[in-house]
């Protein structure tokens, strides 16, 4: 029997839900207070009742529907309880007063994520349509409890009830094992933040030119070969996952909601698994494993040995991910050696193929025929569709919305990942959370029919310039306002995300260690300059959040924790390496920076400039190339001018005639940002500085297919005993890009940091 004036908890959610306040008979109508709801993302809605619920020590979560599913959730909901001091029971049973209850209904959600949460002074109910909709209930209930760790007191929770449902199913976030290793453990605790923020998919990034991260029994050199570099200053990196870290992770997520689809690059980025068994590539030639970042020539052969390699592979893949999806890559896949193949050839040639394009799809074709065989779906990058694709192909689209429209109107799924929006591999001073928070999957103008295909997206974590010492600052906070830009309905409101950000989920990850990095400006900067006073060159360091420290040696060496601390700014002047590295709390900050400083007749010397560089990249200003500072393969270092298109011509003042032996002109290829090396650099001398005498000209052998970027140095070298005060210099630049590159028809750039005379 109910004691009196006691509703019970079924009645006041039945009450609730019919939108009236649950009160006494006869009380006076009141106005319900609206309670700080600080959920993220943003519940579909919240509605406000009178009241509390009471959350006292011992808690019981009641599973109102038998399933193998639920308990799994209430065991969460335990283990997330604990930490504070409650002890928590779970059972099957009628509920009562003060309850958590758990529970299985079709009204209470449209879809199968969806989920409803009342919350009322007599107890608490999470029901949906599904177990997920359940869990995702119970992550925002969380964010109405305390922070983990405060000790276990009666807890207030205002009355209220939340009705939800995401926009998209596939709510994804990549992580780049491959240039930089995550351990297990940092790989699960990633996953708890998907999982609290309702992000539902782990895209685990495991192969790459950089290293092999995934064991397979049948092929060992993959990983006691292929997960291991000797990076530049001689040290050796890498790690690996065993099948049981596989295993591992792939059930933790599975518990917490979020599916692990893997990715394994194919035919290119695939550098580290050649490296490990050459005749995987064309030439059979030995290759180290990638020590730099970038775009390599190196690709697998479409041989029927190295799919008899892919298929061990795969199959290894499939025994571990349940995921229906398999990621193959496909990207940024260059084809000199298939040009150079006369197997590859002779391939195309069997096959009917007109091109290296369509061997590559031929290539994917292959794949996707053997996942579809094995009961899964092949997901790629958007470069796959320069071919035939299987049809049941998701494209994941990486280049920029127009990519989307275009896909999605060829009746292809779509995962949507364009850099300008989801990159948060880069800065937040480059890419800010506002910029992420704006982000829409579907473009505008898209017909309803097309805008289904777009499953979701992703938000990426390259690795190139993230380890797990800056992972949080990267993350932290643009994931989530990436995770309410996927799952929230309506429209957006910048103002009250950072509130509910501030006010709720940042004081709640700082209880679980996590870091938060900034919203819009750089966690480390630093900024080259040039003293002409002091003929050096200067690094200035900007530090975005506490507890960066920059470390530097001179001699070359890498910075440890125990090298001198640079300060606001530093000079170098005499030639040689520096090395900088960027400390947060003692552990480094993504990869270590070199200034090199190079000897030479011209350095700090002016010149003239027949055409003034491109201002979006000015190096370190009008002496940058006579500085002494030869930049990095880095187009961004701060040591580099840019021309498209004119020629580069530069007149330098030696200041008085001196003996010279040879004249060097210091550039850049990056392929992929549209910089090729000059086709020709040509060098005359001058003794008063309008007479000109031809002294030679230097040519290369780079093709303009390398993918990977490359400094190279074109040297002219003078007859012995040549003098000179005048020294003039032109490059010519190569031209308009390439048929075959994807800025074809437009001038490629011409990069320079030096002209350097010896």
């Amino acid at each position: 029997m109910l004691r009196p004036g006691v509703a019970p908890l079924a009645l006041v959610l039945l009450l609730q839900a019919r939108g009236a306040p649950a009160q006494q008979p006869g009380a006076a109508a009141t106005t319900p207070p609206t309670p700080t709801i600080n959920v993220v993302p943003r519940p579909d809605s919240v509605e406000p009742w009178p009241g509390a619920f009471v959350l006292r020590n011992p808690v019981r979560i009641v599973l109102a529907t038998p399933s193998r599913r639920l308990r799994e959730i209430a065991a969460l909901l335990q283990e997330w309880l604990e930490p504070s001091g409650y002890r928590v029971t779970v059972v099957h049973g009628t509920p009562g007063r003060g309850d958590i209850v758990l529970g299985l209904e079709r009204a209470a959600g449209d879809g199968p994520e969806a989920y409803t949460l009342a919350v009322a002074p007599g107890g608490i109910r999470v029901a949906a349509p599904s177990p997920e909709g359940v869990l995702w209930g119970v992550q925002t209930l969380r964010q109405l409890l305390p922070p983990p760790g405060e000790a276990a007191a009666a807890v207030s929770i205002p009355a209220v009830t939340i009705r939800d449902a995401p926009r998209f199913a596939w709510r994804g976030a990549l992580l780049d094992a491959g240039r930089h290793f995550f351990p297990a453990p940092v790989v699960e605790r990633f996953v708890d933040l998907l999982s609290r923020y309702k992000l539902n998919v782990l895209h685990w990034h495991l192969t790459e030119d950089q290293g092999w991260r995934i064991e397979v029994p049948k092929w060992p050199r993959l990983t006691a070969v292929g997960a291991w570099r000797i990076e530049l200053d001689g040290t050796r990196y890498g790690g690996f996952y065993t099948l049981a870290d596989v295993r591992q992770v792939v059930a933790y997520a599975r518990r917490r909601g979020v599916t692990v689809v893997p990715e394994i690059e194919m035919p290119g980025h695939s550098v580290a698994a050649i490296a490990s068994y050459p005749w995987l590539g064309c030439t059979g030639d030995s290759i180290p494993v990638a020590n730099t970042w970038g775009v390599f020539q190196d690709v697998y052969c479409p041989r029927e040995r190295t799919f008899a390699f892919l298929d061990d592979v795969l199959d290894e893949v499939v025994r571990l991910f349940p995921s229906r999806y398999v990621h193959v890559g496909g990207d940024e896949v260059p084809k000199d050696r298939w040009r150079a193949c006369a197997d590859c050839q002779a391939l195309m040639r069997a096959e009917g193929l007109r091109n290296e394009e369509e061997l590559q799809a031929w290539f994917m074709g292959r794949i996707g025929r053997w996942l579809a065989a094995h009961g899964r779906r092949l997901v790629g990058w958007d470069e796959i569709t320069a071919g035939p694709l299987p049809s049941d192909a998701v494209v994941e689209v990486w280049r920029d919305t127009a990519t989307i429209a275009q896909v999605t109107r060829q009746g292809h799924d779509v995962v949507a990942a364009p850099e300008s929006f989801t990159y948060i591999n880069r800065s937040p001073g480059d890419l800010t959370l506002a910029q992420v928070y704006a982000f829409d999957p579907v473009p505008a103008g898209l017909a309803p029919q097309e805008a289904a295909h777009v499953l979701g997206g992703e938000a990426t974590l390259w690795s190139e310039g993230i380890t797990p010492a800056n992972f949080d600052l990267m993350a932290i906070p643009r994931l989530l306002a990436f995770a309410e830009a996927l799952w929230t309905r309506g429209p957006r409101d910048l103002a009250d995300f950072r509130r509910r950000l501030t006010e709720g989920a940042e004081p709640r990850l700082a209880s679980l260690g996590a870091a938060v990095g900034p919203e819009d400006r750089d966690i480390l900067r630093m900024t080259p300059g040039y003293d002409s006073i002091s003929n050096s060159v200067g690094i200035r360091v900007a530090i975005g959040v506490p507890g960066v420290a920059v470390r530097y040696t001179t001699d070359g060496s890498a910075p440890s924790a125990a090298s001198p601390v640079f300060g606001d700014s530093i000079r170098f002047a005499s030639a040689g390496t520096y090395r900088l590295q960027g400390f947060y709390h003692g552990q480094p900050l993504g990869d270590p920076r070199a200034v090199t400083i190079a000897p030479s007749l011209a350095r700090g010397r002016p010149y003239t400039l027949t055409t003034a560089p491109s201002p979006q990249y000015p190096g370190t200003g009008g002496r940058t190339l006579t500085d002494g500072a030869l930049g990095s393969t880095n187009l961004h270092d701060g040591l580099w001018q840019g021309w498209q298109g004119p020629n580069l011509e530069a007149i330098v003042d030696l200041g008085a005639s001196q003996p010279v032996t040879a004249v060097e002109g210091s550039f850049l290829q990056d392929a992929r940002s549209w910089v090729l090396l000059p086709r020709d650099f040509t060098v005359w001398l001058s003794d008063d500085g309008s007479a000109w005498r031809a002294a030679g000209t230097a040519t290369h052998d780079q093709p303009p297919e390398r993918g990977d970027p490359f400094v190279y140095r074109l040297s002219v070298p003078l007859p012995a005993g040549a003098r000179t005060r005048w020294v003039k210099v032109r490059a010519t630049p190569y031209g308009l890009l390439p048929a075959w590159h994807p800025g074809a028809g437009h001038p490629a750039w011409i990069f320079s940091d030096e002209i350097v005379v010896r």
